[in-house]
């Protein structure tokens, strides 16, 4: 008897074990039909860019589609249902043709949406897994081309325009574009969407400047810091640029707002509105300054993040030129001695300790130029520029500003308005590289005093897009202006500038970020706007 109930139950056993081991076994996931939109780019896998100018949409369904089902199964929407006049839908197998009317037309840096109905079914009976809605996003075409309404900001930085001294002695960084700055310049003018031009700081540069020459010098009538940038407005390379920008502050039509930069940091709110009267004056805590356009925007130079040249008014007390403007002299008393060149890197230290890397900058420099600096001889020439009086020697410069630059950096911050204190190792690091860091850092981590998800800087003059976070589905965008300073001193694309077409001025759904570069036409005579970068976020209600 006791054998016979456990054979029962070892039979029991391997039939629970059996039907156990049946119910694990994987089961064939179902299949269903898929869509995509082919023959445009998915930025981060989340929407499909697409030419503003397109006239058709193509759907790729993975298989051959009912016809009889696809009636009212795919249909167009922006902020609400486009009107079935405005397009057409056609079926070739399992391709889908959206075409549009004519008459209507995409509209720039707007959101679409394709809605692909569950209904819709493949010839062989299978349906989506639910319905779908694929997100479009259109581009737009450049200031000078296309607009309606006054909805754009032209962002522009860091031409450098020296003194006639400069040109004539061949260490500006400025000249060779001065045309096509103008021509630019002009183009806004005539453009009829563009509200506002935002130039980002050293439209004036009073840092280069060879050490043997004095900056201020009653020889060339300059008397004064006033003086230095009244002599560089005055220079014939320049003169077309400063007049173009009278015309536009003074034509009541595109408003022209400045945001000072490290070389023009001792140009005053006064003094600029004197030289282009109607001018908007940005600045902050001295020898800084920003602009909000919008909630959620912010537009400087960036040279506030820069260790070396962001204003150091309690490093060097009486005081407020940085480091970074002893660097710039010695820069252009190499570029003097050979004429052409490339001008300093940003890229001049590794270290967070400043001996260290003024040591590196300083090398540099002597090595490129094969200049004798004599760093111990009185030879930097100041007349009194920013309070300098007498002749000052490298080393001597280097000993005051390391006797208390780095204990005074929170300080100095704090002093110079800065949002999130920065490590001086992040500040050199950073400042020497392209500011994207300091942007994400300063503006769009969580729990910053000023959360933004556009900022616009300057400074690097390398112009370029960058969005954060770097993942699919990016929240915030940092975007660069480039510079206008000659192609031989730069290791980057020249003549470039940023354009914003905010959401809440334009009515899209979408904020949109472009960096251009002024280029020649590639036929004929002129210049014209050739897009580098396109980046558009999601309008936030604010």
């Amino acid at each position: 008897m006791r054998t016979r109930i456990s054979f029962r139950i070892l039979a029991a056993g391997v039939l629970l074990l059996a039907f156990s081991c049946r119910e694990k076994e994987p089961q064939p996931e179902p299949y269903y039909l898929t869509v995509k939109m082919s023959g445009v780019s998915q930025p981060h896998g989340t929407y499909y860019l697409v030419p503003w100018t397109e006239r058709s949409l193509l759907l790729d369904f993975s298989e051959n589609l009912d016809t009889a089902t696809l009636a009212g199964a795919v249909t167009v929407s922006d902020q609400g249902p486009l009107n079935a006049s405005q397009y057409s839908v056609t079926c070739y197998g399992s391709k889908v043709f959206i075409i549009f009317s004519n008459g209507f037309m995409l509209k720039e840096g707007w959101k679409y949406t394709v809605n692909v109905s569950a209904a819709l079914k493949s010839a062989s009976g299978t349906s989506l897994k639910a319905a779908d809605a694929l997100e479009i996003r259109t581009t737009t075409g450049h200031p000078g081309l296309t607009g309606t309404a006054r909805n754009s900001i032209i962002c522009i930085s860091d031409i450098h325009m020296g003194d006639l001294r400069a040109s004539a002695l061949r260490y500006a960084w400025f000249g060779e574009n001065a045309e096509a700055l103008d021509s630019l310049l002009q183009m806004i003018i005539r453009s009829p969407r563009v509200r506002q031009l935002v130039i980002l700081g050293d439209l004036f540069d009073g840092w280069v400047i060879p050490y043997p020459i004095n900056p201020l010098d009653p020889q060339a009538g300059i008397n004064s810091a006033e003086d230095y940038f009244r002599a560089i407005a005055a220079s014939p390379i320049n003169s077309g640029v400063i007049s173009s920008l009278k015309a536009i502050a003074a034509g009541g039509v595109t408003e022209l707002i400045y945001i000072p930069g490290n070389h023009d940091m001792l140009l005053t709110q006064e003094l600029l509105q004197e030289i282009i009267p109607g001018i908007t004056w940005r600045g902050d805590a001295r020898g800084l300054g920003h602009y909000t356009p919008l909630p959620g925007m912010v537009l400087e130079h960036g040279h506030r993040y820069d260790f070396f040249n962001a204003p150091q008014p309690l490093a060097n007390p009486g005081h407020l030129l940085p480091p970074g403007f002893f660097v710039s002299r010695v820069d252009a008393q190499g570029l003097m001695e050979k004429g052409s060149g490339r001008s300093l890197p940003k890229q001049s230290a590794g270290s967070a300790e400043f001996l260290t890397a003024w040591t590196a900058a300083i090398t540099y420099l002597q090595v490129k130029y094969s200049l004798a600096l004599a760093p111990d001889s009185a030879n930097i020439l100041m007349g009194g520029m920013d309070g300098f009086t007498g002749p000052l020697s490298f080393n001597g410069i280097r000993d005051q500003y390391a006797s208390a630059i780095e204990s005074q950096w929170p300080a100095t911050q704090a002093q110079n308005n800065t949002p999130v204190s920065m490590p001086v190792l992040t500040a050199i690091l950073d400042g020497s590289a392209d500011l994207a860091a300091a942007a994400d850092y300063e503006y769009m981590q969580a729990g910053v005093p000023n959360p933004c998800s556009i900022v616009v800087f300057g400074h690097t003059h390398n112009a370029m897009i960058r969005q954060f976070p770097t993942t699919n589905a990016p929240k915030s965008i940092y975007a660069n202006t480039g510079a206008w300073v000659n192609s031989a001193i730069s290791n980057h694309p020249v003549r470039t500038f940023v354009e914003l077409l905010p959401g809440a001025w334009t009515g899209s759904d979408l904020d949109v970020v472009s960096v251009y570069q002024y280029n020649h036409q590639a036929a004929g005579e002129g210049f014209e706007p050739a897009l580098l970068e396109q980046a558009s976020l999601k309008r936030e209600s604010k």
